[in-house]
């Protein structure tokens, strides 16, 4: 079974601490007095465990808080069973520690195969992965947008150093990155040729284009709050006919830029909203009911349909392009490539970790990692939504 903490999410987005290793996967060892994992040649700090833990906290309090007894002011739901995303169910502080051990153990496997499959990072990757996890670490990763939120103050007080801290995220994630690539890229070990590359891409991708019109207008009152206001019947008529007849122009073989330039010029803005994507659709974010809608569409045909109501509703001309013709020109793209390489056969690498994982050596520091229970980051959430930390007190960074 994989990990509940999913490889991509920010947790494993941020990557190696590198500017004092000189060998991929080493940890920092001599940093720390007490480890938590080790095999022959590697070796976990406690603060890795640390870190696991508490990102196995987070998931499994999002799982608790769908129990009906859940009570944001007590920890009683770390002793009830939950359920995670692939419908297993466990004690939470079970469950959590369980996850703990497997994302440190996913750790030197990635590190252990990195040695095997002989992947040389580059130094100029590991110093960006160090550079941003010291920026997370220092003042957060919304920074550049206003909001300062040192990473360290979440995690120091629980003995997370920033040696620890990026060797499980910015480092963890590049190396993880570079192994994937080494082991179905180009020469790897389980190289996808472009071939079965082409057919996923066709089989699975779909080329799209949507234009959304809102069927509101958007005011100020004095205070400067923004507030929006329903169109009326006869307004929410023009949209729906003008939209209507964009489709009944692509139905007919009509270019969706034509529709666009048009749509701009009648409407007066210089603007283009639309929204055009090349992905797998099942995967995309876009919402459910556009997603229902482009996947019902034939190639080259389009629809119009309602999202939302009132003062949130929204008008869509949803259009479904020939992905076929694509597939030359997106694959072509190295960026692009190493996505579809990654929809592809992310999967099955996770699983291929997990195999590794349980057939690794290694020696668990039971003493030590008992120390650290699933209550210590336990915060008590009143009703009125202040919170009071009722946890351990600080320790020091390991």
């Amino acid at each position: 079974m994989k990990p509940n903490i999913k490889v991509g999410s920010f947790l494993l987005a941020i990557v190696m601490m590198f500017s004092v290793f000189a060998i991929a996967g080493c940890t920092p060892t001599t940093l720390n007095k007490e480890w938590s994992y080790k095999t022959s040649d590697n070796e976990l700090a406690i603060g890795v465990y640390i870190y696991s833990l508490n990102a196995a906290y987070s998931q499994a309090e999002s799982f608790a808080k769908k129990l009906d007894d859940y009570d944001s002011t007590s920890d009683k739901w770390l002793d009830e069973k939950i359920k995670d995303d692939d419908g297993n169910e466990q004690v939470a502080r079970e469950w959590i520690k369980d996850q703990a051990k497997k994302m440190c153990l996913s750790y030197l496997v990635v590190d252990e195969q990195l040695k095997k499959e002989n992947v040389n990072i580059g130094q100029a990757t590991l110093d960006s992965a160090t550079s941003q996890a010291e920026t997370y670490w220092n003042v957060g990763p919304y920074a550049s947008q206003g909001y300062v939120m040192p990473m360290k103050k979440q995690y120091e007080k629980y003995g997370v150093s920033l040696d620890s801290f990026a060797y499980c995220t910015t480092l963890y994630n590049t190396k993880y990155e570079a192994l994937f690539k080494a082991v179905y890229g180009k020469g790897g070990s389980k190289e996808v040729s472009d071939a079965d590359l082409t057919k996923y891409f066709k089989e699975n991708y779909t080329d799209y284009s949507y234009l959304p019109v809102n069927l509101y207008t958007s005011t100020k009152d004095e205070a400067g709050s923004s507030k929006n206001v329903a169109m009326s019947d006869k307004e929410i008529k023009k949209v729906e006919d003008q939209l209507n007849g964009y489709k009944n122009d692509l139905n007919k073989g009509g270019s969706f830029d034509d529709v666009i330039a048009s749509y701009k010029k009648s409407s007066g803005s210089g603007t283009d909203s639309s929204v055009s994507n090349v992905e797998v659709l099942d995967k995309s974010s876009i919402g459910d009911e556009l997603k229902k809608a482009i996947g019902k569409l034939e190639t080259g045909k389009a629809e119009t349909l309602k999202v939302g109501s009132g003062d949130s509703a929204i008008y869509y001309l949803v259009y479904k392009k020939d992905v076929n013709k694509d597939v030359d020109s997106y694959i072509g793209n190295e960026s692009n490539r190493a996505g579809v390489l990654a929809s592809m056969k992310s999967d099955e690498f996770s699983k291929y970790i997990d195999s590794l994982a349980e057939k690794l050596k290694y020696e668990e520091n039971t003493s030590v990692i008992d120390k650290y229970k699933p209550e210590l980051f336990f915060v008590a959430v009143e009703p009125t939504t202040s919170a009071s930390t009722t946890s351990a007190s600080d320790k020091s960074s390991k």
